[in-house]
């Protein structure tokens, strides 16, 4: 291939249009390989019997407990840190873990893995 300097006009122009048809090509296919992982069915879940599930639920739901007790333990932390803006910072934390929390018991407890 010729020096970028030695072509006429029309060759780089030429380059340039096949450059952004294969960076178009590139990312079309990056495009449809990410959408096909993303609407592939998740992994299988493991077969349990209703025993075990609760046993796993309870874990499950004893862990989201615990993860909204030590964020509201954090947030009170930063706040007797830096009092600034406070409790406004604080509510806005809270509020977010209140959601994540419910949404995470909702997920939980909806959570029904195959029977063996």
């Amino acid at each position: 291939m010729m020096p970028l300097e030695q072509m006429t006009l029309r060759q780089r122009i030429v380059l340039a249009i096949v450059i952004v048809v294969l960076c178009s090509i590139v990312l079309a296919v990056v495009g449809l390989l990410i959408e096909k992982a993303e609407s592939s069915p998740m992994q299988q879940q493991p077969c349990m019997d209703a025993t075990e599930r609760e046993r796993v639920r309870d874990l499950v739901l004893a862990g989201i407990d615990r993860g909204l007790q030590n964020q509201i333990q954090q947030l009170f932390e930063i706040w007797m840190r830096d009092a600034s803006a406070q409790p406004q910072r604080a509510m806005v934390g809270t509020l977010n873990a209140f959601s994540a929390h419910v949404r995470a018991r909702r997920q939980a407890v909806a959570w029904d893995p195959p029977q063996c």
